[in-house]
């Protein structure tokens, strides 16, 4: 299938009556406004008739080209050359808005999907565009392709807390089918560097607490101090970010490397010494 090739036609009858029908209107609203701008030339009348007619004519002519776009946009054309993978409607069907008429499979390029951890996705700076990602096909064994970042969702998936990610190649030749075929997706982390905001730290949620002599919404944490045995609890108050699968992000108030409480956070205080708990063998 060519590039700009017709896929169906969508009935045409109505849109075309609106046309005629708003064609109509606007030669009428434009004879009436060049009378007027006769008569105003001759100063017969006022400056607001001169607006009002003018403001019919310019919505008139607005009105006809909403009406000649819904005329285009009865014909589906291919919006490149490609391969029809399926065709999901019949002739005569009654077709909704949004509605899948056909897919069409690029042949000269191959999109691949997948899909990232939130939390390793809001680490990362997809600007950077000059890295190329390695793709291995299943069906094409022992070799792999550089493959270009194209374009990512809008927003994570609520029920899997991934984003998915769409990277572009060039077609191998003996690709094995249109579409659907699995493979495996190389990425080099060292090559995306992370968001120029600084490194994100992420705690347990149950590691964050509200005192109960400080305001709401005044997040406090923790913090094991000191080494060996000698170590002791600190109350510090910290700044939360959004919160994600692996727990909620501090934005300030924590350093990287720092130990905080994650459990129990009701029950100790200040000055509390405490010792490190050594996960036992099957718990």
């Amino acid at each position: 299938m060519a590039k700009g090739q017709v896929i169906a036609r969508l009935s045409s009858d109505e849109a075309r009556q609106r046309v005629k029908e708003r064609q109509t209107t606007a030669d009428l609203a434009q004879r009436q406004f060049e009378r007027f701008q006769a008569l105003s030339a001759r100063h017969a009348v006022s400056r607001d008739e001169m607006d009002v007619q003018r403001a019919k004519r310019d919505a008139a002519n607005a009105a006809l080209q909403i009406a000649r776009e819904e005329l285009n946009q009865m014909i589906l054309t291919a919006p490149f050359s490609g391969i029809a993978v399926s065709v999901n409607a019949r002739s005569h069907q009654v077709a909704t808005a949004g509605q899948t008429i056909a897919t069409l499979a690029r042949t000269d390029m191959l999109d691949v999907a997948f899909s990232v951890p939130e939390n390793l996705f809001t680490a990362m700076d997809i600007r950077n565009v000059t890295y190329r990602p390695l793709v291995q096909i299943t069906a094409l064994p022992g070799r792999q392709f550089q493959a270009d970042y194209k374009e990512h969702s809008a927003g994570s998936n609520n029920n899997t807390l991934t984003w998915k990610m769409i990277l572009t190649m060039p077609r191998p030749s003996d690709f094995p089918a249109v579409a659907g075929v699995s493979g495996t997706v190389t990425i080099d982390l060292s090559k995306l560097p992370v968001s120029t905001l600084r490194e994100k730290l992420v705690v347990p949620v149950e590691a964050v607490f509200n005192p109960d002599n400080s305001p709401l919404n005044h997040p406090h944490v923790w913090v094991v101090k000191g080494s060996g045995e000698q170590l002791t609890l600190e109350e510090r108050s910290v700044t939360t970010g959004e919160l994600t699968e692996g727990g909620i992000v501090i934005t300030h108030g924590l350093t990287n490397g720092e130990r905080v409480v994650a459990a129990g956070v009701n029950e100790i205080h200040a000055q509390q010494q405490v010792r490190i708990w050594t996960r036992e063998g099957g718990l």
